[in-house]
């Protein structure tokens, strides 16, 4: 019920919120506007928000017939004893578990109490600014569902050429084989995906089967699609379409991730070659966003831009979008300095990647993971820090933890580190 001013109120919501529908009526204007709002924000990018009604008379009548959702929002003039006579009788029309927020006129300790007392999850005061209303619903779907523990990472390049691919698979390797997550990384390029190359398989399937397979549960079509490398890796094995067919599916594509999304702790998303209509929904929605690009002119300039756009679409949330130079020492004397890249962007470096050009042919030419060598594990070290951060980890601990499960890999760390 504060009214402080909203720029200087940090939301302590950090991670995405469990999938969940919520119904609001109302009609105040700022209310709806208010709603449609959050519909872009990343953290309820599994949450269906939808303006049914005008008035809890509606919202009665409603759910009469069918089914109610996870949480009920209705606005109010009047919180007078009539009010509160509906509001039982919308109770007995709810299904158990549905959980009831109110917006009312004024600001009343008492009229909060006796409205909570009734089992009203949280009253709100119009016109509810747009962190309250984020603060209520989050609350609310937190301690009906619990914390979504599974993390979205996406990856997207300021143009091609880049090393978007290459990253994103340092990410996945970091994920599994340091941090001993269970991850999947995936990516919506359909014929012109190159995951599979790095994993020295062949397509075994599109993109479209993929979706298709995940959202109707076909496991067998899935377990042809989705190879899985080691105990924590998996991979989506398409790029079996051609190359110049329309395969921007994004409904479809978002289905598929949101199984994905329920199946794996972690999921790595590689945005090159992508529609940009994925690629704006991805990164709306990602725990943690990296842009990669390289320390040219052109590159940077596209990079400014880019991530402009990425933090306009994140509700300008910096600490979630990290800036990573790749490729440094391509052509040195002809690249943009470290120290003039912040300023020209305007945007804090993250982390530099060096140039490796002998690692990444060798690996392509003999279908070996850029994780693996020497090499690999130096490119990794450049990363583990920020992704450990994204998925709310402490690096040692993890990488310990992760070391004691035994393996090749935490035997090569050891002996890298000794």
């Amino acid at each position: 019920m504060s009214q402080e001013n909203d720029s200087n109120r940090k939301s302590t919501l950090t991670a995405m919120l469990p999938q969940a529908h919520v119904h609001v009526f109302s009609a105040e204007e700022h209310t709806q506007d208010v709603v449609s709002s959050l519909s872009g924000d990343w953290r309820f990018g599994r949450v269906s928000l939808e303006v049914k009604g005008n008035t809890i008379d509606e919202a009665i009548a409603l759910y009469s017939g069918s089914k109610s959702p996870t949480v009920v929002i209705v606005q109010t003039s009047d919180t007078g004893q009539e009010f509160r006579e509906k509001l039982d009788k919308l109770a007995s029309c709810c299904a158990e578990g549905t959980s009831a927020l109110v917006i009312g006129p004024v600001n009343d300790v008492q009229l909060y109490r006796a409205l909570t007392n009734i089992g009203v999850s949280d009253y709100l005061v119009h016109p509810v600014s747009l962190y309250d209303m984020a603060e209520a619903i989050s609350r609310t779907l937190l301690s009906q569902l619990g914390a979504s523990h599974s993390h979205l990472i996406a990856v997207v390049g300021s143009k091609g050429g880049v090393g978007t691919t290459n990253i994103a698979h340092l990410v996945a390797s970091i994920c599994s084989d340091v941090l001993g997550q269970k991850c999947i990384l995936i990516d919506a390029a359909a014929g012109h995906s190159t995951l599979w190359a790095q994993f020295g398989y062949s397509p075994t399937g599109t993109l479209v089967e993929a979706a298709k397979a995940a959202i109707d549960r076909d496991h067998d079509t899935l377990s042809r699609i989705l190879m899985a490398v080691s105990e924590n890796l998996t991979f989506l094995n398409t790029g079996a379409e051609p190359m110049l067919a329309n395969t921007s599916q994004q409904k479809l594509f978002e289905m598929f991730l949101e199984r994905m999304l329920g199946q794996y702790p972690v999921v790595i998303a590689d945005l090159s070659a992508t529609s940009p209509s994925i690629q704006s929904s991805l990164l709306a929605r990602a725990n943690g966003v990296l842009v990669v690009t390289t320390p040219t002119v052109n590159a940077l300039s596209l990079t400014r831009t880019l991530i402009k756009e990425i933090l306009a679409i994140r509700g300008q949330e910096t600490d979630t979008t990290k800036l990573v130079i790749n490729r440094r020492g391509e052509a040195a004397a002809l690249e943009v300095p470290e120290k003039d890249i912040s300023e020209a962007v305007g945007y804090p470096i993250a982390t530099t990647i060096s140039y490796a050009p002998k690692h990444f042919l060798k690996c392509e030419s003999e279908g070996v993971r850029p994780s693996e060598g020497a090499d690999g594990q130096k490119l990794m070290q450049q990363l583990q820090g920020l992704i450990a951060g994204f998925l709310g980890l402490d690096l040692a601990s993890a990488t310990t933890e992760a070391q004691t499960k035994g393996g090749f890999l935490p035997g090569f760390l050891k002996k890298l580190s000794s």
